[in-house]
């Protein structure tokens, strides 16, 4: 699946998403606990301007949220531990392969290979859901980073949730971003994931960091 990377937009910085009137931002690792996840969202720039676009598109009954960006290989690391052990103790009938292959479905391997690096760290990956106007999150039929058929985009769940999910994918998908499927939640522009889903020749974002000015980890 891996893509060359082009070299015409690697360089591409990563710019923080704040809060404003298009959209809510959760960075819901950091409110969840995690160690060493951000207290803010960074994405590249490309991305930053086309999550505007999404978020312009939506009906005015909804808001978008950003979840999550941008993450060091570090939380990378522990979130896919924390997928394994999890899909472990759920499916307890499955071999030790069968999980690692069900576990990859919903977290990345921590990679900063320079081809096909773990999708988050390139900066081109979101983590999105829908708000209503007062800033609820909104149920889209599974919880966020929950290990099961049901967050699945196209999953059989039921219109409410359905509708919703559609509303998300319509937008994005417009912006020129993909969806990974087996995540109703996760969008990407501009790195190996995205090229492979939207079957462009190379990628354009390689994995990155965050500038050295930062505040942020």
């Amino acid at each position: 699946m891996a893509k060359t990377i082009s070299a015409g937009c690697s360089d591409e910085p990563l710019v923080q998403v704040a809060h404003n009137s298009k959209w809510i931002t959760h960075p819901i690792y950091h409110r969840q606990g995690i160690r060493g996840a951000l207290t803010d969202i960074w994405v590249r720039k490309g991305v930053y301007e086309r999550l505007s676009k999404v978020a312009d598109a939506l009906q005015p009954h909804y808001r978008l949220v950003l979840l999550d960006g941008w993450r060091p290989k570090e939380v990378q690391a522990l979130l896919y531990r924390e997928m394994h052990l999890t899909v472990a103790r759920n499916n307890p009938h499955l071999k030790e392969e069968e999980v690692d292959h069900l576990t990859q479905q919903f977290a990345s391997l921590p990679s900063e290979d320079p081809v096909s690096p773990s999708p988050h760290l390139t900066g081109g990956s979101v983590d999105l859901t829908l708000a209503d106007q007062t800033g609820r999150l909104l149920d889209m039929g599974s919880k966020f980073d929950d290990p099961n058929d049901r967050s699945w985009t196209s999953a059989p769940v039921e219109p409410l949730y359905a509708e919703r999910r559609t509303t998300l994918l319509e937008a994005t998908r417009a912006a020129g971003f993909t969806n990974l499927p087996s995540e109703w939640w996760h969008y990407d522009y501009g790195n190996w994931v995205w090229a492979w889903y939207s079957d462009q020749s190379a990628a354009c974002y390689g994995p990155t960091r965050l500038p050295r000015d930062s505040s942020a980890a």
